[in-house]
């Protein structure tokens, strides 16, 4: 019987998640795992609000899977060392990833594929998860990236996305594998009032309640500081409970149907809105 891991980093959800379908396709097991990285504590980041978002985020992963047959399992230390220790605990033979972005993603990902592949063991990366368009793909015939954000944007636009995944139906997790459960987010103190709530369902509830209601008159409430007319959309996205792929989906549709959102894609804004910011500070 095959076994696979599923190491969930920046993409905390089962709708739209390559690396889990192609787990579950490769073998007949799979672990869903979660390693709260002693080096994200040790650098900082793991202040109460971020604490109480991950934490929501982690308890709906874990009942998304469980509607699925499966589970979360977590555990906490260095990353590299927990999913060796998972690998040997359930004979997992391969480890699906998201390719990260930052500096610290890619160290976490060469440490993990040196130490998987000492044991004769695969780390299979896969582009698309954590951003729309793979890290790269997107350069100019003279340089390796653009200095300036319009013709990137106009490339950008020219690229074709990959088709969005739905959620698998089903889940085989290895009864034996343990997990430290996920944390809560009422045992986090500190907290900021308001914190939005964290997690797949909230992310895809605010996503349709913005196209329905908040994105057609984004044009003339983005630029009032002081009120709430934003998508509040940007935590969703920097934990992956939303794919930028699904974000993008919307606008992807033709004639009647993408016009009832009565706005265009928001890359679109993005790109006029560092124009004017541009324009503002006299930097064309």
């Amino acid at each position: 019987m095959s076994v696979s891991i599923v190491l969930f980093t920046s993409d905390l959800r089962v709708h739209d998640h390559p690396p889990l379908r192609a787990a579950l396709r490769a073998s007949s097991e799979v672990v869903p795992l979660f390693v709260r990285d002693t080096g994200i504590a040790s650098a900082g980041y793991a202040v109460p609000n971020r604490e109480a978002f991950l934490a929501d985020c982690l308890g709906d992963l874990d009942a998304a899977l469980r509607a699925c047959g499966g589970r979360l399992v977590v555990r906490s230390g260095d990353v590299a060392d927990a999913v060796v220790g998972v690998a040997a605990e359930t004979g997992a033979d391969a480890v699906h990833l998201a390719g990260g972005v930052s500096a610290y993603a890619q160290r976490r990902e060469e440490r993990l594929r040196n130490v998987l592949e000492a044991q004769g063991r695969r780390l299979i990366v896969h582009d698309t998860v954590v951003t729309a368009v793979a890290p790269g793909a997107v350069t100019p015939a003279s340089s390796d990236h653009f200095a300036v954000f319009t013709p990137y944007f106009r490339h950008w636009s020219e690229q074709h996305l990959r088709d969005v995944l739905a959620a698998p139906r089903a889940i085989g997790v290895p009864d034996d594998v343990a997990t430290e459960g996920t944390p809560s987010r009422a045992r986090v103190s500190g907290t900021s009032p308001g914190l939005t709530a964290g997690g797949e369902s909230a992310g895809r509830k605010q996503l349709t309640a913005w196209l329905r209601h908040g994105v057609g008159g984004y044009e003339d409430g983005h630029d009032d500081l002081a009120g709430d007319a934003t998508s509040r959309l940007s935590p969703h996205l920097h934990f992956g409970t939303l794919a930028g792929s699904a974000v993008h989906e919307p606008w992807k549709q033709p004639g009647p149907e993408r016009a009832k959102y009565a706005y265009p894609d928001p890359i679109v804004e993005l790109a006029e809105g560092l124009e004017r910011f541009r324009r503002a500070r006299g930097l064309d």
